[in-house]
């Protein structure tokens, strides 16, 4: 996979955003239930806050949770409607490609989670010079067509993320204080598996912002990818090596969000699997050092060579 240019996937209208739109019929997409339901139902917050309230499926879960996982269903279920049309052929090849190497669902059969891959496929994942997006390619959808202007709202949101590399602060009430290594900002967070893990973790994870106005928590979105080693010290030389002093906080964002190649840190999480626990997935090594992964190619032809002996 090729090396991704460094700016951030275009929230315009890119050439895939623009050819598809020019040959859809208005009439017949407002008709279809599947895409006109967003418009009706989500229109405000309080739309949208009770739309999720009133699913079974949701019950039990925090409402900011919830509101993500709804977010991301219906980002499924419009992206799956809009592949099939023939512009879209660049993203479902990227993903097709990527399911076929590291078969994504979970720990054991693979390291990488649903929630972890799919926010990759819709939100991470560019195509092209203007480096589009699945996600941002259904905001212009969206947008041409005035469907859910909440929804749209909240998948800019899931747009917007990255994965990063937080330090556990420990447990306040019913939230996780997680403290970002690099940025050394400072959140309290939902962690939906309900584990809290040990102080002084490091964590590989996507945060997402509270979904709603006058919300103060932050939402773990992504089943937590424990780090057991190397420590601290450790990660912030890597960063040292990665990053430039003059751009060091954007130049973070940007390499957790897309990394030097498109298959980087999906390459370091499937590389780096060492066990997994219910809510955790715990890995060893660092992305640029192939040989303190467990599963890098280098270790693993070590593994051959040591049994051909």
């Amino acid at each position: 996979m090729g090396n991704t240019a460094k700016q951030s996937p275009s929230l315009n209208r890119g050439p895939i955003a623009a050819k598809l739109l020019a040959k859809m019929n208005r009439k017949r997409i407002l008709e279809d239930p599947l895409i006109s339901a967003p418009g009706t139902g989500h229109e405000t917050e309080e739309a949208l806050q009770a739309t999720v309230a009133s699913i079974s499926d949701f019950a039990g879960m925090h409402p900011s949770h919830a509101a993500y996982v709804y977010t991301q269903n219906h980002v499924c279920a419009l992206a799956e409607h809009l592949t099939g049309y023939k512009e879209m052929a660049p993203f479902a090849a990227i993903i097709s490609k990527a399911e076929h190497l590291y078969m994504p669902g979970g720990a054991p059969l693979s390291p990488l989670t649903t929630s972890y891959f799919t926010c990759w496929s819709f939100f991470d994942a560019c195509v092209g010079a203007a480096n589009e997006t699945i996600g941002g390619t259904l905001l212009e959808f969206c947008a041409a067509f005035d469907i859910g202007n909440e929804l749209s709202r909240l998948i800019r949101l899931m747009l917007e993320s990255r994965m990063g590399l937080y330090i556990n602060k420990g447990r306040e009430g019913h939230l996780l204080v997680i403290e970002e290594l690099v940025t050394g900002t400072i959140c309290k967070a939902i962690v939906p598996a309900s584990d809290f893990g040990e102080k002084g973790e490091l964590w590989y994870v996507r945060v997402l912002p509270p979904p709603f106005p006058g919300e103060s928590a932050h939402v773990v979105f992504t089943t937590p990818y424990i780090v057991m080693q190397p420590g601290l010290r450790e990660w912030l030389a890597y960063f040292n090596r990665i990053l430039s002093p003059q751009s060091r906080t954007a130049d973070y964002g940007h390499h957790m969000k897309y990394g030097p190649t498109r298959a980087y840190w999906n390459d370091f999480v499937f590389e780096a699997y060492v066990n997994h626990k219910v809510g955790g997935i715990y890995l060893a090594g660092l992305p640029d050092i192939p040989s303190s992964r467990p599963h890098s190619e280098v270790n693993r032809s070590s593994d051959v060579n040591t049994r051909k002996q």
